[in-house]
């Protein structure tokens, strides 16, 4: 007899749902990702788009999400240094293909970086036309905050006044704490333009280090029970630094679920893990 479903009287329709990122899984198979995050205990995945080709083939990489029972609501379009050339090294021809990708697959999201201070051009485009674009191919397009490196704001949206400028937003909390904004602050100025959250806690030094739930210096209790009293019902991935664990895949499925439970609890989502005694 398979296992019944606890009864939970929790309200969960204005919760968030919470994902896990393939991104800090990246070093290996996406199918290994996807199949460590189910593992893991989650129900969903946000698809972080590399130079695997799986990760770039809508039809492979929804066998492999139906494989692990997966569904993936978010793509994480290959904006980052490293990624420069995948999808294309045009930011607009990289956002439109991302799209076309996001909207292949169901996804609901994309996560897109804002072009650089300099990319004039890009920027236009990402304030002028991108939502609309988005909205003819499917997906909405969330910009992502980023941080200062080094001192410098390379980035063109880095400070919670700057993320305002877009219809739909996504609020990275190690970001935020890189650039030393108070994520209060910043959830009260940008809550209802808020997509999608990336939770992770920050170390501090400058660094954009997304450590577990409460290793850094974030306040992310008083942040998840502001999101919760806020009635946010949008996605929320765990995008955790698993350097430590890839060696050892049982304690990876560990850590990762050990994080998955906190951040439920912080944000009140209900365990779906959970099962009722026979």
């Amino acid at each position: 007899m398979g296992c019944m479903r606890a009864d939970n009287s929790q309200d969960t329709a204005t919760r968030p749902r919470l994902l896990a990122s393939t991104g800090p899984l990246s070093f290996g198979p996406l199918g290994s990702a996807l199949e460590t995050i189910a593992d893991a205990g989650f129900q969903g995945a946000e698809v972080l788009v590399t130079r695997a080709p799986e990760s770039r083939d809508p039809d492979r990489l929804l066998a492999l999400a139906s494989e692990t029972g997966l569904d993936v609501p978010v793509v994480h379009g290959p904006y980052m240094v490293l990624l420069r050339g995948v999808l294309g090294a045009h930011y607009v021809e990289k956002s439109r293909r991302s799209l076309e990708l996001a909207a292949a697959i169901g996804a609901q999201l994309l996560v897109a970086h804002a072009p650089m201070r300099w990319e004039r051009g890009h920027r236009g485009w990402l304030a002028r036309e991108a939502a609309g674009e988005a909205a003819a191919y499917g997906p909405r397009l969330g910009v992502e905050n980023l941080f200062p490196v080094g001192g410098l704001a390379l980035s063109s949206v880095i400070t919670a006044a700057q993320l305002a400028a877009f219809p739909h937003v996504v609020f990275d909390t190690s970001h935020f704490g890189v650039a030393g904004i108070d994520l209060l602050s910043a959830w009260d100025a940008l809550g209802e333009r808020v997509a999608h959250i990336h939770l992770s806690d920050n170390l501090g030094g400058g660094r954009d280090s997304h450590a577990p739930i409460g290793a850094g210096t974030l306040p992310l209790e008083a942040f998840c029970a502001r999101v919760a009293a806020s009635g946010y019902d949008g996605t929320v991935t765990l995008e955790l630094d698993c350097r430590r664990y890839l060696n050892d895949r049982t304690a990876l499925v560990g850590f990762l679920s050990a994080q998955r439970r906190r951040a439920q609890r912080m944000l009140l989502i209900a365990d779906e893990t959970e099962v009722a005694p026979q």
